[in-house]
């Protein structure tokens, strides 16, 4: 069985280097090439089911890479973090060690902390496992969840470890799930 792991393609939102968040704004022309090359990159993998976050974005770039018109399924349990307030601020402005901070749920107030994200997270690979022996699985989905993919797959839970893990737009990352 193994998970294929998409970002989506980039937003306006993404350049400007901002926190991007549960907002319904879709991807721009470099972000719709991002996932016509990566549809490219994937289209031989023998993809049996796609999982997708519900937002706009992801279902755009999930669109663009099903040439094969794969079954979709929409989780909300790989929606990008809740960040409340902090939408739309620059990133630059975050402390990545509470922001990735395993411990807490809530972090800058009211905005989703990372252990949230690891539970929901652990929760869908789990369920993943079970329901879906020997299939292959692309998962099309934002940063944070990436990140928390990432951190669960390596059982990493220092924050500055899971901080400096990066997965660009429409980067594809594989994982083998036994």
């Amino acid at each position: 069985m193994k998970l294929y792991v998409v970002r989506h393609g980039e937003t306006i939102v993404n350049v400007k280097g901002l926190i991007n968040a549960r907002n319904i704004i879709g991807l721009n022309r470099k972000g719709k090439e991002q996932a016509n090359a990566a549809a490219e990159k994937i289209k031989n993998e023998n993809i049996d089911l796609i999982i997708c976050s519900p937002l706009r974005r992801t279902k755009q770039t999930c669109k663009i890479m099903n040439k094969n018109k794969i079954k979709v399924i929409y989780d909300k349990r790989i929606l990008e973090r809740n960040s409340c307030s902090m939408q739309f601020r620059k990133i630059e402005q975050l402390d990545f060690n509470q922001w990735y901070d395993v411990n807490k749920t809530i972090v800058y107030k009211n905005s989703e902390g990372f252990k949230s994200i690891l539970e929901r997270v652990k929760c869908f690979i789990e369920e993943i496992k079970t329901k879906y022996l020997d299939k292959n699985i692309l998962i099309v989905t934002h940063g944070d969840v990436c990140k928390a993919i990432y951190a669960c797959m390596n059982d990493i839970r220092d924050s500055k470890d899971i901080s400096l893990f990066k997965q660009g737009n429409c980067e594809i990352k594989k994982y083998k799930l036994d």
